[in-house]
């Protein structure tokens, strides 16, 4: 009868804790890949990984403790190891680092969010101080993100033997055929977690409402994102935070439209007022502006004023601000008015100047 309490040196009465001590110790000590030239080493780690197979299961155990190692034939447990975890030469990986490649139990990145923010085109001209509230998941201070209760540890997964994986063996009249899938106990990762911590349910975090208070930038656009470093997702098993990018959104304005770092608007007159000039005045997010239009200026004519469109982010320069004129008919119109334009066309079609009608005619369109 084999004695799988002796191959780690411990009495029937040890617990889990104990045998998984042993076990690691046995492993790291005569894995093969420690020990190239020892042709023992490879019998004595296959002595400690089927112990650990069997005490490290409760049901197992129970019936090594009460029949030997025949009790353990009816649960398909075979001197062989075909469908025991991943091959014995893969256990290496749960204590060692190769080459460059990382731990499958190694720190992960925690993921970046993204907070959509919105601002008016004049806080966009301006820059603005801005708080927002980001929800977000953060380690757990109880457990340390590990999702272990205190005073607790992760089990080695007792399916797979802490490889996370499950190695099949076929034989067939073709040869031997093997395939691998992850471990359902422990999803893959090789540990499972009997005692999860009480405050983040095992998860390792927690949900918070992080308050920042953000500075956006004169001249920021649209799609335009601000980059907080540390203050997105927590990271795996201690790894560094992901980033939040916060995007900004610039809501339409009631005036203005925006294209790059020049502003468009439309400035609206009567047909008089384009006719004889006129002064307009214009409000910009810089201050008022007069806007002289000449006499005879048509519909659609663009005026053009430099400097006065939006700041260029990072830059002290600014776009300009392009108007638009639109000329206004008026839909209905008075007696005096129509009066008035009735002898401005007969003037016209013969030829003769009217200046004092115009400027009646200007005078009751006005009203």
């Amino acid at each position: 009868m084999k004695d799988y309490y002796g191959v780690f040196g411990l009495g029937r009465e040890a617990d889990q804790e104990e045998i998984k001590r042993a076990y690691r110790r046995l492993a790291r000590q005569y894995h093969p890949d420690v020990n190239p030239d020892d042709g023992s080493a490879e019998g004595k780690f296959k002595e400690a990984a089927e112990a650990y197979e069997v005490l490290s299961d409760p049901e197992k155990r129970r019936r090594y403790d009460l029949f030997g190692e025949s009790g353990l034939g009816q649960m398909g447990f075979g001197a062989d190891y075909e469908g025991f975890g991943a091959p014995f030469g893969d256990i290496f990986e749960m204590f060692f680092r190769r080459g460059s490649g990382r731990s499958r139990r190694g720190s992960s990145r925690g993921s970046d969010l993204l907070y959509a923010l919105e601002i008016s085109l004049e806080e966009a001209y301006r820059g603005i101080e801005r708080g927002i509230e980001v929800p977000r998941h953060e380690r757990c201070e109880d457990c340390e993100g590990t999702g272990v209760g205190k005073g607790y540890s992760l089990e080695i997964c007792p399916q797979c033997g802490g490889q996370g994986t499950i190695t099949a063996t076929r034989r067939t009249a073709f040869g031997t055929f093997s395939s691998s899938t992850a471990c359902h106990r422990c999803g893959g990762s090789g540990e499972i977690n009997l005692h999860p911590c009480i405050k983040c349910g095992g998860d390792g975090l927690n949900e918070v409402r992080d308050k920042i208070s953000l500075d956006i930038p004169a001249g920021v656009d649209e799609r335009d994102r601000i980059r907080i470093p540390g203050k997105g997702e927590s990271g795996g098993r201690g790894g560094l935070a992901g980033d939040l990018y916060v995007e900004v959104r610039i809501a339409e304005d009631d005036t203005f439209t925006r294209r790059g770092s020049d502003l468009h608007a439309v400035v609206a007159l009567s047909m008089v007022e384009a006719a004889l000039g006129t002064e307009v005045p214009i409000k910009t997010f810089a201050g008022e502006e007069t806007l002289r239009v000449n006499a005879g200026s048509q519909p659609g004519e663009v005026f053009r004023l430099r400097g006065k469109g939006m700041p260029k982010l990072n830059s002290k320069s600014k776009g300009d601000l392009y108007l638009t004129l639109e000329v206004r008919v008026p839909k209905k119109l008075n007696g005096e008015q129509r009066k008035l334009l009735e002898d401005y066309q007969e003037l016209e079609a013969k030829g003769k100047e009217a200046p004092n009608l115009m400027q009646r005619l200007r005078k009751a369109m006005r009203q």
